[in-house]
């Protein structure tokens, strides 16, 4: 099993250099840094000192895919991670450290044994984690540790109502299918004959029980094929395309993810196959890379879609500061994890101003409880930050989402706005 452990700091000068300033929105200024001094998240957050967590020193462990097909998306993670832990450093927050294991692209035996390590070895005080049942498997080992954990990759439902489990975005297939279902009914009125493409690792509820009841109510009486099943790690779709040719289906909804979602799309267009799909996944840029030019034909996206472009002045601050550190815009993958370590140094400072241990069993889910409205780098305007509030009852949370047309080299638009469980489109 391979394991990685990081420990990257940028300075304060570096952070700031170039930044430009970020104009205070307003909206935060008690959530957590205290109110002294100054730093890039000091808009966002108040400023640190002393009071807010300056000085202490915190290891944070990132449960990822470090090899294998899912290996882009972990180097992203992980490198959004370490952007907002940059930024916390030079706001006056705590210093966190990012320790990594592998789980090898889901694997739980991977995923339970080295998580125990960073436990035990590392000195892990919370932990970030992506996939389903990888991180599923660690629920009852962060129960019993009190580990703080955020699920911001891949999460399902069956992270809801645990134990110091937060999960920091829209359920994995589960919240954008009924929106996103409703948009390809609206977008294709004469499709009738939905093909369903799962994966049977995550986005169950999706496939089995969401799509099989929405689309025939968004298409006016349309009927759901029988649900194709493929493994990960999938590269030969040629049986897939020949049943749904010989199936006829008029549209696709599909959850399969990384890697093999890019094969998938570009042998349906080899194969003639020119029917809309409707995901709920884009890995950038491998998905971008492997279907070539396919994957800006008739593709789409469900998902609370990151727009790297967007003004939200938190998002800008994220980006520009992720560009500067790696030469490149951050996706998806890198925003959810930037967000819940913002998140997490959020909530040590916020312990510490308020005298709590942070490092005492549940003093972070309880901080977070109290006040679970945080800013986002999804939505937002030229001038506020995006909103995202957890439900302190179930640990959910709730974010901007919308479907997306995917464009050259995976560039999206987004088209509508969605809203989890429901039918209704937003504008875009």
């Amino acid at each position: 099993m391979t394991r990685r452990t990081i420990d990257m700091h940028l300075s304060r000068r570096t952070i700031l250099k170039g930044m430009g300033a970020v104009a205070s929105t307003g909206l935060f200024p008690s959530l957590a840094f205290a109110q002294a001094g100054k730093g890039p998240l000091s808009a966002f957050f108040g400023a640190g000192n002393l009071e807010a967590g300056a000085g202490i020193k915190w290891a944070h462990g990132l449960n990822l895919a470090l090899t294998g097909t899912g290996a882009a998306i972990g180097q992203a993670m992980t490198q959004g991670a370490q952007v907002a832990a940059d930024l916390a450093l030079a706001s006056g927050g705590p210093e966190i450290t990012l320790k990594l294991n592998d789980h090898q692209g889901g694997l739980v035996p991977a995923s339970v044994t080295g998580v125990r390590r960073l436990i035990s070895q590392e000195g892990i005080k919370s932990l970030g984690t992506s996939y389903g049942p990888a991180s599923e498997a660690l629920f009852p080992l962060v129960a019993n540790s009190s580990i703080t954990t955020f699920w911001s990759g891949g999460a399902g439902p069956g992270g809801l109502n645990k134990q110091n489990v937060w999960v920091t975005m829209a359920l994995f297939a589960v919240d954008p299918a009924t929106g996103g279902l409703a948009y390809l009914a609206k977008r294709f009125p004469d499709a009738k004959k939905l093909a369903l493409v799962g994966q049977q690792e995550n986005g169950i509820g999706a496939v089995k029980e969401i799509a099989p009841k929405i689309w025939p109510q968004v298409s006016s009486g349309g009927a759901v094929l029988d649900a194709e099943y493929v493994n990960i790690g999938t590269t030969d779709f040629s049986a897939l395309v020949a049943r749904l040719k010989s199936a006829r289906a008029d549209a696709i909804f599909t959850t399969i993810y990384g890697n093999d979602q890019g094969y998938m799309i570009r042998q349906l267009r080899e194969a003639g196959v020119s029917i809309p799909i409707m995901s709920i996944d884009l890995a950038t840029p491998t998905v971008p890379d492997i279907a070539g030019d396919a994957v800006a034909d008739n593709c789409f996206l469900a998902v609370d879609g990151y727009l790297p472009e967007s003004e939200n002045p938190y998002n800008k601050l994220f980006v520009d500061t992720y560009s500067q550190k790696y030469g490149t815009k951050p996706d998806y993958f890198a925003a959810n994890f930037f967000e819940a370590t913002a998140i997490l140094a959020a909530l040590v400072a916020r312990a510490k101003k308020a005298g709590k241990n942070p490092e005492d069993p549940n003093v972070l889910s309880q901080v977070l409880a109290e006040n679970p409205t945080f800013p986002s780098v999804y939505g937002g305007s030229a001038s506020e930050p995006g909103l995202m509030k957890f439900n302190p009852d179930d640990h959910s949370v709730s974010k901007p989402i919308g479907v997306f047309e995917i464009g050259a080299k995976g560039v999206l638009k987004k088209v509508a706005t969605i809203t989890k469980d429901s039918t209704e489109l937003g504008d875009a």
